[in-house]
């Protein structure tokens, strides 16, 4: 899951503006206080934290222009499948957020994008182990994620549905093909400059993932995909069946 745009926002436009409209010349100006964070961005953060839900995204994420698909033959509107869709990139943004953050394990593991339990042993585990190790040397976390290119909502088979519930995974009757792609990178540094590979996968290598949950309607986060867990799509045949490949 991968946000690999940045966005740059600059005043200076506004001031060519501002000196083309024939503003008449100030001989003194009162220097600008700094910006007071806004009330309702801090009772947000104030809110979250209560949750254990740290640390505080911001709270409009932009979302990737990933393609969403519909693969369910009819079973899900094509409406209501942009819908979850839209929902399961809030969720990958606020994923992409948090691998970038220091500590960022905590925000993965606080119940605000899967269970806890899901997060540390399933989904977001290579992450988690990125995150202790390099605690543990005393360094720095560094992820750069897959590319994701669309998502197709797809049923899930009750067989498979019960191999993720005898897994420990809260699977769902329809899930998401997360078609990601290298390159990809998570690495740790050392105090000393050394830097540890954990994860690199390679320019154009294909990772697709399985990704089963619902949307639920979050007061601080949005509408989010649940995520109830997750499968690599070559994990088996059965696996490979129903993303696809």
């Amino acid at each position: 899951m991968s946000s690999l745009g940045k966005r740059l926002f600059t005043l200076a436009a506004a001031c060519v503006v501002v000196a083309a409209c024939g503003s008449s010349p100030v001989t003194a100006r009162r220097a600008s206080s700094p910006p007071t964070p806004d009330a309702a961005a801090v009772a947000r953060c104030q809110q979250l934290s209560l949750r254990g839900v740290t640390p505080c995204p911001p709270a409009n994420l932009a979302l990737e222009h990933i393609s969403i698909r519909n693969g369910t033959n009819g079973a899900v509107t094509d409406a209501a499948a942009r819908e979850q869709g839209a929902a399961y990139l809030r969720e990958h943004a606020l994923y992409d957020w948090a691998v970038r953050q220091p500590g960022g394990d905590a925000f993965l593991t606080s119940g605000a994008l899967a269970r806890p339990e899901t997060g540390r042993t399933n989904i977001f585990r290579a992450e988690v182990k990125l995150f202790a190790d390099a605690r543990a040397a005393g360094g720095t976390a560094h992820i750069v994620p897959p590319t994701t290119t669309e998502v197709t909502l797809v049923p899930v088979p009750a067989s498979l549905q019960e191999a993720a519930r005898r897994d420990g995974l809260q699977p769902s009757p329809f899930a998401w093909v997360d078609n990601q792609a290298g390159p990809a990178h998570a690495w740790f540094v050392t105090p000393d400059g050394a830097a540890h590979d954990e994860v690199r996968i390679a320019d154009g290598q294909p990772h697709p993932i399985l990704v089963f949950g619902q949307v639920e309607q979050d007061a601080e986060l949005g509408a989010i995909w649940f995520v109830g867990g997750a499968y690599g799509c070559l994990a088996s045949m059965e696996v490979r069946h129903v993303c696809g490949i």
